[in-house]
């Protein structure tokens, strides 16, 4: 009797061990995360991310760890990210530029277009109205904002084959754009403009199919394109939505109090320190010793009249598709405007 009572304990703490090695078990694997982000490892973005990670994992202590998958190496289209990251089963966080969005958010296409911003300092001031904006969209769709990391280049510099420094001279030529916005601004200016991807660029500017580029020298680095058109002129500052450092909801709101401060508060350092690096133009300058020591020459910046009038004509083209979109995109127009000082 006493053995089969000894025996009948000893079953009873096996099963209640196992039970709970179960548990924790579950919890564990509860908290392992997966981070999507487009950018390749040797971008300064996904350095950002990186630390991000590093410094989140570090923190939580076991209680969360996040794996930071990058080059959409997860199969994960960012223009999907409003109706995949919500449901936290495929991935629980994420790192994106919110322009990507525009198919199921209309009203980012015209939240922060290039060139309305004259002076990169704004960025700090437009963040709070920036976050009004993406948390009132992001919430309906059940997607948690942490904080940003800034573009990793401040300038914008007109590329050409032959020295070109103002926009009289740059009449005449063919000038490569990344989106409709810019297109339609050199337009309003006299000057031809078409959308071509970085992945044409370079062929673009060998072959003749336009003369002269608008990209960061930083990123024209990455496809060589000093070799094709040698020449670099300031226009001005890139100054776009900020990238995004987002997590499903349902993913965040299983999380305790202290890893989503872990989170947020890891989110604002590495918002802080990229705003800054930004600010002082760190990897423009770094970029710019590298373009010439390939090759390159970098001019005088377009002059200040020219910086202003295409500015205006930015703010003018802006004002024109806001009008055409209306509602929420006419909300935020008005709020973002305020700052930009028009």
């Amino acid at each position: 009797m006493k053995q089969a009572w000894t025996r009948k304990v000893f079953r009873s703490i096996w099963l209640a061990a196992t039970l709970l090695a179960a548990g924790v078990s579950a919890a564990h694997a509860a908290t392992q995360w997966k981070m999507h982000i487009v950018w390749v490892p040797t971008r300064v973005e996904a350095q950002y991310y990186q630390r991000f990670v590093d410094l989140v994992n570090k923190r939580a202590e076991g209680k969360l760890k996040i794996t930071l998958y990058p080059g959409a190496s997860l199969g994960v289209k960012d223009v999907d990210m409003l109706r995949i990251l919500p449901r936290g089963n495929v991935i629980q966080a994420a790192g994106l530029y919110p322009g990507y969005m525009t198919r199921d958010e209309p009203q980012y296409a015209v939240t922060l277009p290039p060139g309305v911003v004259s002076e990169p300092k704004k960025l700090n001031e437009l963040a709070p109205v920036l976050t009004d904006i993406y948390e009132k969209s992001y919430d309906k769709w059940g997607i948690e904002l942490l904080g940003y990391v800034a573009h990793p280049v401040r300038d914008t510099q007109v590329i050409c084959k032959e020295p070109v420094k103002s926009l009289d001279e740059l009449k005449g030529k063919k000038v490569r754009v990344w989106e409709k916005a810019q297109a339609d601004t050199f337009q309003r200016l006299g000057i031809a403009a078409q959308i071509i991807g970085q992945n044409d660029l370079y062929m673009a500017l060998r072959t003749g199919v336009v003369d002269c580029a608008v990209y960061p020298i930083h990123f024209s680095l990455t496809v060589s394109l000093q070799e094709a058109a040698p020449y670099a002129s300031y226009l001005f500052p890139y100054v776009l939505h900020p990238l995004n450092i987002i997590a499903s909801k349902e993913a965040y709101g299983k999380l305790t109090p202290e890893v989503q401060k872990i989170l947020v508060d890891t989110a604002k350092e590495i918002q802080e320190a990229s705003f800054q690096a930004y600010l002082n133009g760190d990897v423009d300058k770094t970029s710019e010793e590298q373009w010439k020591a390939a090759g390159g020459t970098v001019l005088e910046p377009f002059p200040a009249a020219d910086q202003k009038k295409f500015a205006e004509a930015a703010q003018a083209v802006w004002k024109a598709s806001v009008e055409q979109l209306g509602g929420v995109a006419a909300e935020n127009y008005k709020a973002v405007n305020a700052i930009v000082g028009n």
